[in-house]
């Protein structure tokens, strides 16, 4: 079987697959500065040249996202392999950024990353010729505006492939593949470090869910969802959406629900999701799902809110016959450390 060969801080394994490659990334078992063997290649590659670990690979932890990457000490024949590589991968880079010199601004004063005019790591740069901005994450959606070319729009989330952004003041969602995000034209530690903006979804996911249904007697259309929210990133995560699929017994679905989720899921932190419940002396009050950390904050001022605290999530259904359920991470924003200062 043809396998992935891996070198990582002195310690040398492999993979089976591309799958479990991205497992080794997703773990941190993996970093950018490690390197590989493609299967039936001779020559070895930093992890970060991958193309199919965009998105997985996460930044090595000991790095400091303002400083170059730390020094690797390879042997003479995988550092003239990997020098070469990064050569390589240097011109390719340079003439795709040729090809889009067309798209990219070009007044004198820009800077493509900071400075007066150019993108910050929270932005990205509007590409197409005719640009949408679509009230939902559906293209046959209304139309909130035209995006134009070369135009800035602050990013405010990511829902499968359609970015969730603001340009010129109207919110709305875009097709990722409009648009470049900022972090494209910085450095390979600047990609790294603010991945997580740009692909939040990749970095937050549900842990150890759980349902049930409420006990004999109550409401037998409602389920009680049990669950974490892990959050890898060294960004906090918020506005966060969260898809219930129900199922009968021959894995049909019987329908959908999506909830929103208040409060902020911590930089490197897992947090219960529950609800607040309305306070019965205020009838504009409602019940509020939100993460545990954020509401232990909110504890802190009012401890009796703990009397109204409840971990986990009910879910109404409109559907008889479910025997199945799950839940599962379908918006999120990561907050740019500018933002979380």
């Amino acid at each position: 079987m043809s396998r992935w060969m891996i070198n990582a801080r002195g310690q040398q394994y492999s993979a089976s697959s591309m799958e479990e490659l991205r497992q080794f990334a997703k773990r941190g078992d993996l970093t950018a500065g490690d390197i590989v063997q493609p299967p039936g290649a001779a020559d070895w590659i930093y992890a970060l040249e991958v193309p199919e670990l965009k998105g997985s690979l996460r930044a090595d932890l000991e790095m400091d996202a303002d400083a170059p990457a730390p020094a690797r000490e390879f042997p003479p024949v995988v550092r003239w392999v990997a020098a070469a590589a990064l050569a390589l991968t240097a011109v390719g880079a340079w003439s795709y950024a040729l090809g889009l010199r067309d798209t990219i601004p070009q007044p004198d004063d820009l800077e493509l990353i900071g400075g007066k005019s150019g993108l910050s790591f929270s932005e990205v740069l509007v590409t197409a010729e005719n640009g949408q901005l679509y009230a939902a994450p559906d293209a046959n959606s209304a139309v909130v505006s035209a995006l134009t070319k070369n135009a800035k729009a602050e990013l405010l989330a990511k829902r499968g492939k359609w970015y969730r952004l603001r340009a010129d003041g109207k919110e709305g969602y875009a097709a990722f593949d409009t648009v470049i995000p900022a972090y494209f034209f910085g450095n390979d530690v600047d990609k790294l470090t603010h991945d997580p903006l740009y692909n939040p979804d990749k970095y937050v996911y549900v842990r150890n869910s759980s349902w049930q249904l409420l006990p004999e007697g109550g409401n037998k259309n409602v389920t009680v969802f049990t669950f974490l929210m892990q959050n890898d990133a060294k960004f906090a995560m918020t506005d966060v959406k969260l898809l219930v699929t129900i199922k009968d017994k021959n894995d049909a679905v019987l329908e959908t629900k999506e909830i929103a989720v208040e409060g902020t899921i911590p930089a490197e932190f897992s947090t219960m999701v529950g609800v607040l419940k309305a306070d019965k002396r205020d009838k504009s009050s409602v019940d509020r799902i939100m993460s545990s950390s954020s509401f232990e904050e909110m504890a802190k001022a009012d401890p009796d809110l703990v009397e109204r605290w409840l971990d986990g999530v009910e879910v109404r259904l409109t559907s008889d016959g479910f025997t199945e359920a799950a839940i599962e991470l379908l918006e999120v924003r990561a907050v740019p450390a500018e933002a979380a200062k």
